[in-house]
């Protein structure tokens, strides 16, 4: 594929979604150059799935790899057993190298959602990064000054508050900066929690009298609650969610990110995204764009027809106040208690969460389209019918009665 040079879709690239370019111009530089670049974008492995926060990322690689550009994907297998510190306010818990394998086993059917297979390659930094003596530890040290680690706004933070900071934390900018020079990448992708790691990079490339990658720093996404979105709070649209569950999830989220959605992990035309908002200041129903980034999300990653049908789905279920036609089914005997089937069935986590939902009346039987609620902690299912837990859990019980 030969390198595509458009200017007016390189100024997308290096515009959309994007909180700072080091340096714009260089970069422009080189994308109007018309030689094929190496980009660079590490994920350390912190869990077993990858969600619409990292996507955000994935994207903005695509939009390089569909001009033509090669891409590598750095699985931090290295670097996660340090961990990236930028954004915490405390020393991280530690992880094994089985827990990294563990967690890192369909990272590729993950990461190819979104990116380009052909135009990509995976590589693992413990390959070079295990190659370094202590000698060459000490070199990549000399690049930095405590005061330089210390002026990080989290260090900072836990500095002022004799929190405790580990020596290991101030390693991780150099491995991550090692990862381009062993690469002699010539642009490397992050989030603005990134911001020194890729500053990092650019600073020992020039060490190594190589020529100093570029750095795209990328905004980040909130979640559902308007909080950045990460796995520890919960708040995240994992990219192996299902069309119906990636649907109300999307659905869910403030209407204050509506727009920032649109922005950063769909490509829907940024005109039309201002025109949204428009719409929005002159009183049109936000709640209207929700469904079209909901239908632009989950078409994406399942296809038009999947997204359609989570629309459909969604609607029945929620705006009309029906059962989802694809919602768990389980045969019980007669005077099983309630508390004990949705137990075993994953529908909710302990006894106590189960007398919690009963007290709030989130818990509800629907039997033959009339619905009640269960008041009693202490409930026997005695006919058959359909449990809603909130608004968003739902099993079918059928009672046998021999």
């Amino acid at each position: 594929m030969s390198v595509i040079v458009d200017e007016k879709k390189i100024n997308e690239i290096l515009e959309r979604g994007v909180h700072e370019v080091f340096t714009h111009d260089e970069l422009k530089s080189k994308l109007m150059s018309g030689r094929k670049l190496h980009i660079k974008l590490g994920t350390d492995v912190t869990g077993a799935f990858l969600h619409l926060g990292h996507a955000v990322l994935h994207r903005k690689v695509r939009d390089f790899q569909e001009l033509g550009h090669i891409v590598t994907l750095i699985i931090g297998d290295f670097t996660t057993l340090v961990g990236d510190h930028s954004d915490k306010v405390d020393m991280r818990s530690e992880i094994t190298i089985a827990e990294i394998k563990k967690n890192e086993k369909n990272w590729e059917k993950q990461f190819y959602k979104t990116m380009l297979k052909d135009l990509a390659e995976i590589r693992h930094n413990s390959e070079w990064l295990k190659k370094l003596n202590f000698n060459d530890v000490i070199n990549l040290t000399k690049q930095f000054t405590v005061s330089q680690m210390l002026d990080r706004e989290t260090f900072k933070l836990r500095y002022n508050t004799s929190k405790p900071i580990g020596l290991d934390e101030f390693l991780y900018p150099l491995m991550q900066g090692y990862d381009s020079v062993a690469l002699n990448c010539d642009v490397e992708i992050g989030a603005t929690d990134q911001t020194f790691n890729l500053l990092a990079g650019r600073r020992l490339m020039e060490a190594f009298k190589m020529k100093a990658q570029s750095a795209i720093v990328m905004k980040l996404l909130v979640g559902s609650d308007g909080r950045p979105m990460g796995k520890s709070l919960q708040n995240f649209i994992a990219l192996d969610d299902n069309p119906n569950d990636m649907y109300g999830k999307i659905m869910s989220i403030v209407d204050s990110a509506i727009f920032d959605y649109f922005e950063l992990v769909t490509r829907i035309p940024l005109e039309r995204i201002n025109e949204m908002k428009e719409g929005v200041k002159k009183g049109e129903n936000p709640m209207v764009y929700k469904k079209e980034l909901a239908r632009e999300i989950v078409g994406f990653y399942h296809g038009f027809d999947n997204a359609i049908k989570a629309q459909s789905e969604f609607e029945k279920t929620f705006s009309k106040g029906e059962m989802p036609t694809d919602m768990k089914k389980v045969v019980v005997k007669i005077k099983m208690p309630l508390v004990d089937i949705l137990i075993k069935n994953g529908m909710v986590a302990s006894k106590s969460e189960f007398r919690r939902l009963v007290e709030e009346g989130a818990i509800k039987f629907n039997v033959n389209m009339e619905e009640r609620k269960i008041i009693d902690p202490n409930s026997l299912v005695e006919t058959s019918g359909a449990i809603k837990i909130g608004k968003k859990r739902f099993i079918h019980i059928t009672v046998k009665k021999k």
